[in-house]
């Protein structure tokens, strides 16, 4: 073993320790918050209890008939053990308060050597594997080929975050459409069997969802694109067409049978929109699962290469 191998492996057990330290002092911190907790109550309860026997101490001659009777003197004695029991119990919690606090002043500072300790793991590692490759030829072409794998795992990484951000922006733009065209399918169904007032917002609803589909249709076009290079077997179709509505007519003979055929086609506009949001979300939450696929895949090459390098014995 070379003394390179044997600090490395130093730093790996250090820095251990300081991780399992973490884990203690998250769980002393959420004691430390119960028992403070408990505390305040606590203390609440020892000022009533004090108020209490102050109060039956300094009662005066009305008190005297009650006296006779025996039931002051009884009564008396319980607020004093009542007391007692919660100043025991307050002095337990503060005792506890205090070692908790001086235990994590102790454990935090020795966390903070965390940062310090993991880049010098992860310099000594790069070091390490270094001298393998000059050392150990046959395990140095194993960790070329982790190497080789790791870089076109984050080609791919790139490849699917690009998608990824094409899908969201296609998706905002597809929602929006639909939404435009479920406001005018709104207003035009009250059209049908009104005189018409509510024309003006239902054609400024279609206009807006035209803009948004025209939008959609350059969003889904890149998408698609950005697509490719991650499933190169996937077919997707845009089908965003919204159809020219007739305003002319639509405006100024503004009947049943005129809005019924607006209707027709906002219906159909909105079925094919809706049909296409629905496609993007699915592909979205496939590249969704394949993002947490490539970080699982990421973290076990680099768990390989440290156990590579960790087990030459060169």
């Amino acid at each position: 073993m070379t003394d390179l191998h044997k600090q490395l492996q130093d730093s790996i057990r250090e820095l251990e320790q300081i991780r399992q330290i973490k884990v203690h002092t998250a769980e002393l911190k959420r004691r430390l918050i119960e028992e403070q907790s408990a505390l305040d109550a606590m203390e609440l309860i020892l000022e009533k209890e004090q108020k209490d026997v102050e109060a039956l101490e300094s009662e005066g001659l009305t008190s005297m008939f009650r006296k006779f009777l025996g039931d002051r003197e009884e009564k008396l004695e319980k607020e004093r053990e009542e007391y007692l029991k919660a100043s025991l119990r307050y002095n337990e919690l503060y005792k506890s308060v205090g070692l908790i606090q001086y235990e994590l002043d102790l454990l935090i500072n020795k966390e903070q050597n965390e940062e310090a300790i993991a880049r010098r793991v992860e310099v000594q590692m790069k070091m390490r594997e270094e001298e393998i490759m000059q050392l150990d030829p046959q395990t140095g072409a194993e960790l070329k080929n982790l190497h080789a794998q790791s870089d076109r795992l984050q080609k791919y990484t790139v490849e699917v975050e690009e998608a990824f951000k094409a899908g969201s922006e296609a998706l905002q733009y597809v929602s929006r459409a639909e939404y435009f065209l479920r406001d005018a399918q709104g207003w035009g169904q009250r059209d049908m069997w009104g005189s018409g007032r509510y024309g003006s917002l239902k054609h400024q609803a279609i206009d807006q969802a035209r803009d948004m589909a025209s939008q959609s249709r350059h969003a889904l076009l890149r998408f698609g694109n950005e697509l490719k290079d991650v499933y190169k077997d996937l077919e997707f179709q845009i089908n965003v067409d919204i159809e020219e509505f007739n305003k002319f007519g639509d405006i100024f003979f503004d009947n049943i049978i005129s809005d019924y055929l607006a209707q027709q086609k906002i219906n159909k506009a909105l079925t094919n929109v809706s049909t296409t949001r629905q496609q993007i979300e699915q592909i979205m939450a496939m590249l969704e699962k394949e993002k947490g696929n490539i970080q699982s895949k990421s973290e076990q090459l680099e768990q390989q290469r440290k156990e590579v390098i960790l087990k030459a014995s060169m």
